[in-house]
Parts: structure tokens; C-alpha cells; sequence
């Protein structure tokens, strides 16, 4: 999949709302995933998630909108966790602030099959750090009001997978007016290491 060109990638925009800032405290109450394949939206995958405590707290629901009546008729995480993972089969994850959704995601992870997610990761925040430098926040709301893509719910699962993948089109283009295609070196660039210099040309000069 690293030697793959942008357009033969398939990749998977995910977002996740949580209880907390840390698997170890929190869990996942809503997934989506928008599969993006060929500059097209192919597939969705969205739920709300039951917690093992049944309960959403208040400062969670300020946060997302998501109340305790929503949820109690929601599946656990264990119980849709496959479909999950069988949706992003083979694609290559990309999120914003991507650590914060694989620690949750692996640590679901490990809790059900004993191992990590082991598919390529490309981090949108970072990325914005080495593409935007002049957008002094990287935050998800700061990149959108920067390329004025619409936001219509802020900390809703599809609603920010939605604007990740809107500014994720942002860099491939940007990625593809300076003939860097190959998905190995935008791994590299989101992991903050050096690419060959060769791929830093325009196409069009």
C-alpha cells in the first residue's frame, strides 16, 4: 500500500467522540468513517456507542449533543468493533489529531484480539503543521474557517469526518501540484520526516 499513488489508495476519514481525552479513562460513543476512494465518497459508517457505564456525562453532552437517552439504545463497542474494522480493511486511516483516535481505537483493540490496528496512518493535523504554516491554530475548526469549508456540527463523528476529508482534498491537491504522489512520502511528510528532494518539483514549471 506505501508504494500506491493517491489515486489507487483507498482511504478512510475517521472521527471518534469520547467520554474523556484518554482510553484509560473514557471510551468511544460514536464512530464514523467515510471511505473515499478515486476522489469520490464510496461508503459511511456512522453509529453512536452504548459505554459500559450507560451513562453520558454532562460535559460531554455540552461538548457533542449526545445525551444518555441517545445512546441507550445504541450497540456496545464490542458489538459493532468488527463491522468497524472490516470497513477500514485495507485503506489507509486518515484523521485529524490522528494519535488521539488510534490510542482509543487500539485500545479497543487490544481489549478484543490482543493487537493494534495495523493499518498506514496519515495525521491531517500534522500535515497542517508542515502545508499551512501561516494558520496560526490547526485546529479542525481554524482549517475550515481558513479554506471556508461549512461546519454544521462541531464534535459530531460524521460532521468532523466531513470537514477532515474536505481539507484533506486541500492536500492532495497541493500534494499533486508538487508531484508528490506516491503514499509512502505522505506518510513520511504526516510523520514529520524528510522526503526526496525530487518530489518537491511542480509538475507544471
Amino acid at each position: 500500500m506505501y508504494n500506491l499513488t493517491i489515486d489507487e489508495v483507498s482511504f478512510c476519514i475517521i472521527d471518534l467522540e469520547t467520554t474523556s481525552l484518554s482510553p484509560e479513562t473514557g471510551e468511544i460513543i460514536e464512530i464514523a468513517a467515510i471511505k473515499y476512494e478515486g476522489s469520490i465518497i464510496t461508503e459511511k459508517f456512522n453509529t453512536l456507542i452504548k459505554p459500559s457505564t450507560h451513562y453520558i456525562p454532562e460535559n460531554i453532552t455540552k461538548l457533542t449533543g449526545i445525551t444518555t437517552a441517545m445512546i441507550i439504545d445504541q450497540p456496545k463497542i464490542e458489538e459493532i468493533f468488527d463491522q468497524f474494522i472490516d470497513f477500514v480493511n485495507d485503506t489507509v486511516l486518515v484523521a485529524h489529531n490522528a494519535k488521539f483516535d488510534l490510542a482509543f481505537l487500539n485500545h479497543v483493540s487490544n481489549q478484543l484480539y490482543g493487537k493494534n490496528i495495523k493499518l498506514p496512518v496519515v495525521c491531517t493535523c500534522n500535515l497542517a503543521r508542515r502545508l499551512f504554516p501561516e494558520t496560526k491554530s490547526k485546529s479542525l475548526s481554524n482549517l475550515a474557517y481558513h479554506f471556508n469549508i461549512p461546519f454544521k456540527q462541531r464534535h459530531r463523528a460524521m460532521s468532523d469526518a466531513l470537514v477532515t476529508l474536505e481539507i484533506f482534498k486541500k492536500m492532495l491537491e497541493l500534494f499533486q501540484d508538487f508531484n508528490v504522489t506516491k503514499m509512502a512520502d505522505i506518510i513520511k511528510l504526516s510523520q514529520n520526516k524528510p522526503i526526496k528532494h525530487q518530489y518537491k518539483r511542480r509538475r507544471y514549471v
